[in-house]
């Protein structure tokens, strides 16, 4: 069975855990903290199943470092909206996961139910956009809300999948074939 995993960063407080959490079914959320995570898993088929994780510590990327880079499917960076002193460490963590590896990254600005929470896109000018890097605004606390963002994350990934096809079919147009 292959495993792929959806890599959940974010400063203390930025709501890792009720993002999780909402994600699913309470019985589905696993806390282990033998190994310091918390996650869900979703079983696809009997040949697939994709792993959403946090480290319990926010600063703590060691079971990041576990999974092999071909087996990171997204990236999703929690931000308190309402909490802008806590966007320089996000941007740190988005730093460090794409150094890792390059994958599809969501930065998902919570508390939007806040007063004063910054927009989304507020957050995402602030913290950086760059290639394969998208945005939007969630409240943890409502499960439509996270179904939506993790969505986004999966559409973004497709997304990036139809454009490594594009370029292959132009490579394979540009150079011919091996026959």
């Amino acid at each position: 069975m292959t495993t792929l995993y959806v890599y959940v960063a974010g400063p203390e407080g930025s709501g890792k855990t009720t993002f999780l959490q909402s994600l699913g079914q309470p019985s589905g959320f696993i806390s282990d903290a033998a190994r310091a995570i918390e996650y869900r898993q979703f079983i696809v088929d009997e040949t697939l199943d994709l792993q959403v994780l946090t480290s319990i510590d926010s600063s703590r990327f060691d079971c990041l470092l576990e999974i092999a880079q071909r087996d990171i499917l997204g990236y999703i960076v929690m931000v308190d909206s309402a909490d802008q002193e806590t966007w320089s460490m996000a941007r740190i963590m988005l730093a460090h996961l794409r150094g890792y590896s390059l994958a599809p990254t969501l930065i998902v600005a919570n508390k939007q139910d806040l007063l004063g929470a910054a927009t989304p896109e507020q957050v995402g000018a602030w913290i950086g956009m760059e290639s394969m890097v998208y945005v939007t605004g969630c409240q943890a606390t409502k499960p439509s809300s996270v179904r939506n963002a993790f969505l986004q994350l999966l559409f973004s990934v497709r997304h990036e999948i139809e454009r490594l096809d594009a370029l292959i079919a132009e490579l394979e147009r540009t150079f011919g074939s091996e026959e």
